[in-house]
């Protein structure tokens, strides 16, 4: 409880305006390097409000659609996860007996997955630690600079991220992932192996393009990285929460009248 109120208070003090120059990285245990203050001019601006242009359900850069999600080189293991999931996206997709973790236990959706839906994300940068806020489920990370990961980080939903500027480009590197997450809608898993780097450049004023680089050789034979684009949103970000009352309020009033036959 007392580092979820540390958190929450580091969280503030990053949003509110006359401490932004101030926020000092949280100490990271077996962090080995001493954190660095680029210049003003050096950090790349990545305000405002993200907003995915949609279509792209699949990391898979041979098939970003999702039409067949099976054909992706993987481990046996992963191969069979995606061959039985019943993912509500893609060319496999529905809301009958779904699969998917969100949909079904609200679980937290994952780095990758949380660029795949509808809604926005920000940034909030400061001299030491970049957030990056996310509209759905309303979760957060928390990125610190020029820093180093722990030794043997402890495995979680997002995983321990570090992140530096090269030139006009954020770079995220992140391990010490759970396997719970599938890594796109369509229901490619990856194991506790995962190790992520996320490049984030903003290419235009309206324009901001993140790839990731996916290494992960317990689940597959080879790297791979898919790129996708977002446009600045005018919107304001709004509730997105993932509740089960809904969920299972949306499968019996919405989806069981769609999929089953009517009573005669």
């Amino acid at each position: 409880m007392r580092n979820r109120v540390l958190s929450f208070g580091l969280l503030l003090a990053a949003l509110a305006p006359s401490c932004l120059l101030h926020a000092q990285a949280p100490a990271r245990s077996g962090a080995g390097k001493t954190p660095t203050s680029p210049s003003a001019a050096a950090v790349p601006d990545l305000s405002g409000n993200w907003l995915g242009k949609g279509g792209s359900v699949s990391w898979d850069p041979m098939d970003p659609s999702g039409k067949k999600p099976e054909q992706m080189a993987m481990a046996p293991w992963a191969k069979q996860k995606v061959e039985a999931a019943r993912p509500p996206f893609g060319a496999r997709a529905t809301f009958d007996n779904v699969t998917d973790p969100v949909q079904k236990y609200c679980d937290p959706p994952g780095v990758t997955r949380l660029y795949g839906y509808p809604y926005q994300f920000m940034f909030v940068q400061t001299p030491n630690v970049v957030y990056i806020l996310y509209e759905y489920t309303r979760v957060w990370r928390l990125i610190p600079l020029n820093q180093e990961h722990p030794k043997d980080p402890d495995p979680a939903w997002m995983g321990d991220s570090v992140g530096r500027y090269e030139g006009d480009t954020l770079v995220i590197d992140t391990i010490g992932f759970n396997d719970k997450t599938w890594i796109d809608q369509v229901g490619h898993p990856h194991s506790d192996a995962l190790h992520l780097v996320e490049r984030l450049r903003r290419v235009d004023h309206d324009t901001l393009e993140v790839e990731v680089s996916f290494d992960d050789p317990k689940a597959y034979p080879k790297p791979f990285s898919g790129k996708r684009t977002f446009k600045l949103s005018p919107a304001p970000m709004a509730e997105a929460l993932c509740s089960l009352t809904e969920m299972q309020a949306f499968q019996d009033e919405v989806m069981k009248t769609t999929v089953q036959p009517p009573k005669k």
